[in-house]
């Protein structure tokens, strides 16, 4: 089976204690498409409560109109 290869955005917050940002950008190796990371300074792992404009903001950049 032949997958496509799919954009990809990694989000990581500064925040975070579950996951590390060597982790988040270490996935960029697991990913066939174009791959994306941003980072958010000051924000926790649940960085879409805490700081929804930004995430939105990112998604939207992102996301093909």
């Amino acid at each position: 089976m032949n997958h496509a290869a799919a954009p990809t955005m990694g989000v990581w917050s500064s925040g975070d204690i579950a996951l590390t940002e060597a982790q988040m950008t270490g996935s960029a190796a697991f990913v066939t498409g174009p791959w994306r990371y941003e980072r958010l300074d000051g924000v926790g792992h649940w960085m879409q409560l805490e700081a929804p404009a930004e995430v939105n903001r990112l998604l939207l950049d992102f996301l093909p109109r």
